[in-house]
């Protein structure tokens, strides 16, 4: 997912200064070292909700400027092609893989360092301070866009 920032070119600022509208303050993404930076958004859902994670892979498609393959991380089903043609992700590289609660942090490891695609995250069981802490680092590293959802 996107982080919205506003560019704003003025004389007294470098084009890659912006405003971060939640913080309020400004940003020189150039001395900050991440021009394209990735991010992790988490969404909380409840089982039988109206948003379930599937849903979001849309929405990362709209993130994939650069070409990377859209990854689905779920403990669930595979994903339907029909859904992925109706909602326009046919011609898109989308992958999805099967994970428990003992392996998704590996291979959320293994696929960020990778450095070739955005993910979507089914997270099972508790997430730890620290496990939230690393994937926001290895996705901003990596310039991949993660969204993380989990249940309640």
């Amino acid at each position: 997912m996107r982080q919205l920032s506003f560019e704003i070119e003025q004389p007294a600022m470098s084009a890659s200064t912006s405003i971060t509208p939640s913080l309020g303050r400004m940003v020189d993404h150039a001395k900050l070292g991440h021009t394209n930076s990735g991010s992790l958004t988490e969404v909380i859902v409840s089982e039988g909700g109206a948003i379930q994670p599937f849903q979001l892979l849309p929405m990362l498609a709209h993130c994939n400027a650069h070409q990377r393959w859209l990854m689905w991380l779920s403990p669930n089903l595979s994903m339907n092609k029909h859904w992925l043609k109706s909602v326009g992700l046919s011609d898109s590289p989308v992958v999805h893989l099967d994970s428990n609660c003992e392996s998704q942090l590996t291979l959320c490891q293994r696929i960020l360092q990778a450095k070739t695609s955005h993910l979507i995250i089914e997270w099972c069981g508790d997430l730890s301070t620290e496990d939230r802490a690393e994937i926001r680092s290895l996705a901003i590293n990596s310039g991949s866009h993660v969204v993380l959802t989990r249940s309640l």
